[in-house]
């Protein structure tokens, strides 16, 4: 079928659909009534921190990126935007947030911005073309006529998207064909269809899809339809690029598990464990096995459930030192032994591929670590550190 018969059987109709709502409000009155206060913000070629903090001191509002917020931005707190807000606030950062599909949450203190639920068909940390390919999903607005519909569904679904795109599993494409059917019972055969948004066919097929690519220009847009096992699976075998600093052991690892969309369970036979710093950078990396690689190095160990939802983690497998009580961390000059970082371990992992760094302060020295430790610093300083001194 050409292009010109296309344009006579298709419809396209581009508008915003109801799908990005305004806050949440809970609570905070005098935030609430800043938000309901018309406001003037004209800004350029910033980062969304930026953005955020100009916007805040204007309107005396604190608004705070939550850490899923930072991890489904196309590049974290660094994504840049040029934004222009004129009137109340709140209907002004609702339209802001909504290019990227955000939304905000009022609190006590503070105005929380985190992720909507339609990014759930983005993997991973979106790209900007997967952005605007879900945009178009939900506001690309079309209807079909004619006796057979299904048959301009695949040129459609480029149309929408604009650019060229399939459906995997290639089977799907019978079971939208279906739908189109069961929505044309009754009309003849040159009324057209009720009018939808690609993102409501697809929704009605019951089971998930997420949006993938294309990886490189001129690319195929996929759009996958799978089932939540399937959906599961995909989310822990995402390729990832992650990087922590001095973040608690559990902290990282319940991050991980957010992306990856499992339930976490801890198991601890010393309370203590997971609570060290630790810095991990890794690239080009399964989910899943970033995952596995962190518990495993920091002594546990983990199991995934079957489908993929519930992840336990338990440990420590080999039993630590001992920690020091506050108390206790005194030399014998009554000084303290504790203090702040003095050093970290390196471990290479994987072959070199990444390291894993774990933070050492002075109580996590043996006595001759110390003792070494003092004597290098008296070489360089030309006396020994204060912890040290007799």
């Amino acid at each position: 079928m050409n292009a010109t018969t296309i344009r006579k059987t298709v419809v396209l109709v581009t508008i915003l659909l109801g799908v990005c709502t305004g806050g949440a409000w809970a609570g905070g009155s005098a935030l609430q009534d800043a938000l309901r206060k018309p406001v003037e913000v004209e800004l350029g070629d910033v980062t969304i921190g930026q953005a955020l903090e100009e916007i805040g001191k204007k309107a005396g509002v604190r608004f705070v990126l939550s850490e899923e917020a930072i991890w489904k931005l196309p590049y974290g707190e660094a994504t840049r935007l040029s934004v222009t807000l004129k009137g109340p606030l709140a209907e002004s950062m609702t339209e802001m947030l909504n290019a990227f599909f955000m939304r905000y949450a009022v609190g006590e203190e503070e105005v929380t911005i985190y992720p909507r639920r339609e990014l759930e068909h983005i993997l991973g940390r979106p790209t900007t073309v997967e952005l605007e390919l879900l945009k178009g999903a939900y506001t690309m607005v079309f209807t079909l006529s004619g006796s057979d519909p299904g048959a301009l569904l695949k040129p459609m679904i480029s149309n929408v998207l604009g650019q060229p795109a399939v459906i995997l599993p290639l089977d799907r494409y019978s079971d939208l064909s279906d739908i189109l059917q069961e929505l044309g019972k009754g009309l003849s055969g040159d009324q057209a269809l009720p009018r939808m948004a690609l993102a409501q066919m697809l929704n009605s097929l019951g089971d998930r899809w997420y949006i993938a690519g294309p990886d490189f220009a001129g690319g195929v847009v996929e759009i996958h339809v799978v089932d939540e096992y399937d959906f599961a699976q995909a989310k822990l075998n995402q390729v990832v690029d992650i990087s922590f600093k001095d973040e608690l052991e559990e902290t990282v690892i319940q991050r991980l598990a957010d992306w990856a969309g499992v339930e976490l369970l801890v198991n601890k036979s010393d309370p203590s464990w997971l609570q060290q710093p630790i810095s991990v950078t890794m690239q080009n990396m399964k989910l899943q096995q970033a995952l596995r690689n962190i518990v495993v190095s920091v002594g546990g160990d983990i199991s995934m459930q079957a489908d993929g939802r519930i992840a336990t983690v338990q440990g420590p497998i080999h039993p630590r030192r001992p920690s020091v009580s506050k108390s206790a961390e005194k030399d014998a000059h009554g000084r303290a032994a504790g203090g702040d970082y003095v050093g970290k371990i390196s471990i290479p992992m994987d072959g070199g591929k990444y390291y894993i760094e774990f933070m050492l302060r002075e109580s996590d020295l043996t006595e001759e670590l110390r003792k070494l430790r003092a004597e290098k610093i008296k070489k360089i300083l030309g006396r020994l550190p204060e912890s040290a001194e007799q």
